[in-house]
């Protein structure tokens, strides 16, 4: 008895049915099953990570504030708990406002995905795509759920657990504390730093999984040619859903670094007007780290997941437009030679035929797009979110250092 595979080899359509029926099945399982976190332990830790961030650092900052405020303010005021809040939780809504703007895009991921295949927005020149597409889906997920996101987490937490260490050192060294306060002191740095570290490990899944994204945007570019519908109503050729995958890769970086740095920006300037004593070596721990990590993640991120991706579809989307307007401008060039010879064989009544088939080509010529959104939204809503961002990070950082400054007036 043959087997199915000589069936198909010897060009049997039942059997090259069933396993074209075979494997478009096999990626609708994929893409059922499909999550940016492999891990059913990511996906539980993402999904409750809100609670657990909140829950720790909300007790450990009013563990740990009275004694931060004695160091730091020179002088007693009503409203230093409010300071001693904003320092210690504020930065914890650069990372939720980043894990919350991932679980967004992750969620729509799959989708994205399904209607690649579905709508065919891919094809293969004089081939079946959906087997080629069944391999990238299956090592887009194996990457995905690679161990070595456990590794970046890890070195995310190193830098948290340096500033928790200093920070308990140096405090417990020149604030003089009661056995009892030094004992609710220590816990509450212990409940701020398990938050954080919650937030460190949050953050390496996150940064792995873009990157990994990233990359496989280029593979499917480098694999795919795209079919790019002139007289979608996208008006990006049906491919904005590509786009905004891409947007949305790297929008919880934009977001959380425009909140970060304004926030260290106005924090600075702002304690310098109040009165607060930083320490130069504490300063330049945060700040080194922060700006160390933002040069080693944010701008290689920003380089590999973004920019590089959003190039590759560019080029693609630049080839097909030049391809059809080589085969457009030759058409055009045949039809108006043809009417030129009609015109000197005095055929006027032919000739007049086809220059209204010429007119009525040109009127329903649409150029091809080269990008996959729209370039002057998409430019405004980027720099309205980076810059909004910006200002929230400098409002919430000065709020928490005017507000006492305000009640020690009254």
């Amino acid at each position: 008895m043959s087997t199915l595979s000589e069936h198909t080899g010897n060009g049997n359509p039942t059997a090259t049915r069933l396993q074209q029926e075979d494997t478009k099945g096999r990626i609708d399982g994929v893409l059922r099953n499909f999550d940016v976190l492999p891990s059913r332990f990511d996906r539980f830790i993402f999904r409750y990570i809100y609670i657990y961030l909140i829950c720790l650092l909300l007790p450990g900052a009013s563990l740990i504030i009275p004694p931060i405020n004695s160091q730091l303010i020179s002088q007693p005021q009503a409203g230093t708990f409010l300071l001693g809040l904003g320092v210690v939780a504020l930065p914890m809504v650069v990372i939720i406002s980043t894990i919350w703007l991932f679980n967004f895009w992750r969620k729509r991921s799959p989708k994205t995905l399904r209607e690649l295949f579905e709508k065919k927005r891919i094809y293969i020149p004089n081939g079946d795509a959906d087997p080629s597409y069944l391999r990238f889906l299956e090592n887009y997920r194996d990457a995905l759920g690679s161990p070595k996101r456990y590794f970046l987490s890890g070195f995310l937490m190193i830098p948290v657990v340096s500033l928790i260490v200093y920070e308990l050192v140096v405090i417990l060294s020149v604030v003089h504390l009661n056995i009892f306060a030094a004992i609710l002191f220590v816990v509450g740095e212990l409940l701020v730093g398990l938050s954080y570290l919650g937030g460190a490990y949050c953050l390496g899944i996150v940064t792995l999984a873009v990157y990994i994204s990233g990359w496989y945007v280029r593979k499917l570019m480098r694999a795919f040619e795209l079919r790019i519908q002139p007289f979608h109503t996208d008006k990006c050729g049906g491919l904005k859903l590509l786009g905004n995958f891409c947007f949305g890769l790297v929008t919880p970086l934009l977001i959380g670094s425009g909140l970060i740095i304004g926030y260290i920006f106005i924090f600075f300037i702002s304690a310098s007007i109040s009165g607060i004593r930083i320490d130069a070596v504490f300063l330049v721990i945060v700040a080194g780290s922060i700006l160390l990590l933002l040069l080693l993640f944010g701008v290689p991120e920003i380089i590999l997941a973004f920019i590089l991706p959003l190039r590759d579809i560019h080029i693609k989307m630049v080839s097909e437009r030049e391809t059809d307007e080589d085969t457009y401008n030759a058409h055009i060039e045949a039809l108006r030679e043809e009417i030129q010879s009609l015109l000197n064989n005095n055929m006027l009544e032919e000739a007049k035929v086809l220059q209204e088939k010429k007119a009525l080509l040109e009127t329903l010529h649409n150029p091809y797009p080269t990008w996959p959104f729209s370039i002057r939204s998409k430019i405004f809503s980027t720099i309205l979110g980076a810059s909004g961002s910006i200002l929230i990070g400098m409002v919430s950082a000065a709020v928490p250092i005017i507000l006492p400054l305000i009640f020690h007036n009254r």
